[in-house]
Parts: C-alpha cells; sequence; structure tokens
C-alpha cells in the first residue's frame, strides 16, 4: 500500500494519496526529504502495481512544468 511507504506525506490528500478515477491519475504526496530522491520509484511503481494498477509514467513538476517519465514498458519488467 502506498500510504505505508516512509515516503509518502500522509498528512495531504486522503492518506496522501489522491486519485482520479475518471482520468486514471494518482497523485501521490511525497514528503519533503523524498521529493529528490529519484531512487524511490521503483518502491512506487512496485506498490501501485501491488494495488491491482500498472504504472505507466510519473511526473514532476520543473519550473512550473509537468514532465512525463515512462516507467519500464511491463514486457521488460522482472
Amino acid at each position: 500500500m502506498l500510504k505505508k511507504l516512509d515516503i509518502v506525506d500522509t498528512k495531504r490528500f486522503k492518506r496522501g494519496v489522491d486519485m482520479d478515477v475518471k482520468m486514471q491519475l494518482l497523485t501521490i504526496a511525497l514528503k519533503k526529504d523524498a521529493k529528490d530522491n529519484l531512487l524511490l520509484t521503483p518502491l512506487i511503481e512496485k506498490a501501485i502495481d501491488d494495488a491491482g494498477y500498472v504504472a505507466v509514467e510519473w511526473y514532476t513538476l520543473e519550473k512550473e512544468k509537468l514532465t512525463p517519465h515512462p516507467f519500464k514498458p511491463e514486457s521488460k519488467k522482472k
């Protein structure tokens, strides 16, 4: 579960997670000390996959611009 990860700020959104079902977009509130640690993306991807969803890409907000970053394609995961 995402909310159980130490990097999730559970004081924001609904226990750290906001889901837009119509757009299939999941927003995760990260703690300030976790925001710059890109090594955490595999933990987040695994938690999403374990919940039964397929993580396609993640985004960062850089200088007021949303930047997409793809996760590994499903066929390359092992």
